[in-house]
């Protein structure tokens, strides 16, 4: 279990990145399409700001408030990036800063968060080997427009360390990994709840919705997704590696393996991680990056 180490916001430093688990069933769903822990992503600017892509576009907000915000997120927890470390510290935050400033004020894309859900969830939920997994992610991530110019919270996040300018280039780029296939449950939504939070979102990005979609979003079912959640849990479980898949298939040929490379150098020949759309990185992919370390959770209720 983990153990978390209570920090308060003044123990923040500048490009601690915050991982936010909210109270909807908005947050719910995408923690799941993650198979995650959390749902919402910010980046510590300096000792009084952060800044986050909130339905009303991207904004800096006040560090101070956050951890009264109990109505909003259930915890909030703090990821520290190597690759700010060093002498050069200060040098470093300074192009991270650089990087996210540009993006203050740029909407947030409500009306493609649909597509990018539906794909991020078909990448993350199909079964498969982890090699499976990465192809599928580099040929989906074709299929996002990768537009600058309407963020997404995780995307900002990504966006400013890859895009910050140094030498060589990308040298605060997050690794993204490929995990195996996990199998979260899917959570009972209360859908008529999602729906007002979903208009609700689009009223604060400035994008009024019709008579008619109010209507068929507010006249959804009831009852949540308890079908569906059965239907989940009912998948297979995942194939083993291409590596191994390749050893088992020699055995069964009956092929010397004494002519041919051994499991583990077989296995680190798989597919390199690619580099991915930012467009459609979650906020699983900053919580699991070898670039990000848990410090602890902020203490809630206080501010």
């Amino acid at each position: 279990m983990d153990t978390f180490r209570a920090l308060r916001w003044q123990d923040l430093e500048a490009g601690d990145v915050l991982l936010h688990m909210g109270c909807g069933e908005l947050s719910r769903l995408i923690a799941w399409v993650g198979d995650s822990a959390y749902s919402h992503t910010a980046v510590v600017m300096d000792g009084e700001q952060l800044i986050e892509a909130a339905a009303s576009g991207v904004r800096l907000a006040a560090l101070a408030d956050r951890p009264g915000m109990v109505a909003n997120f259930h915890y909030i927890d703090v990821f520290r990036p190597s690759c700010l470390e060093g002498h050069d510290r200060d040098a470093r935050v300074a192009l991270l800063r650089n990087a996210l400033m540009p993006y203050v004020g740029r909407p947030y894309p409500m009306t493609s968060l649909f597509t990018l859900g539906l794909v991020c969830a078909v990448r993350n939920k199909i079964p498969g080997s982890r090699d499976l997994r990465r192809v599928l992610r580099m040929a989906l991530d074709l299929v996002i427009d990768n537009d600058p110019n309407q963020v997404v919270c995780s995307e900002l996040v990504y966006r400013g360390f890859d895009e910050a300018v140094t030498e060589p280039p990308h040298a605060l780029r997050l690794p993204i990994v490929t995990r195996s296939r996990q199998h979260t449950p899917l959570p009972d939504i209360d859908l008529l709840a999602l729906a007002h939070e979903c208009l609700d979102d689009l009223r604060r990005a400035g994008r009024k919705p019709s008579v008619a979609t109010e209507i068929a979003l507010l006249a959804a079912p009831m009852h949540g997704m308890h079908e569906v959640t059965l239907a989940a849990s009912a998948d297979a479980p995942d194939h083993d590696d291409l590596g191994i898949r390749l050893q088992q298939a020699r055995a069964r040929l009956g092929l010397d393996e004494s002519g041919h490379m051994p499991l583990q150098a077989s296995m680190a020949m798989s597919l390199p991680e690619p580099t991915p759309n930012p467009k459609t990185v979650l906020p699983a992919d900053l919580e699991f990056s070898p670039g990000l370390l848990k410090i602890g959770r902020l203490s809630m209720a206080t501010a």
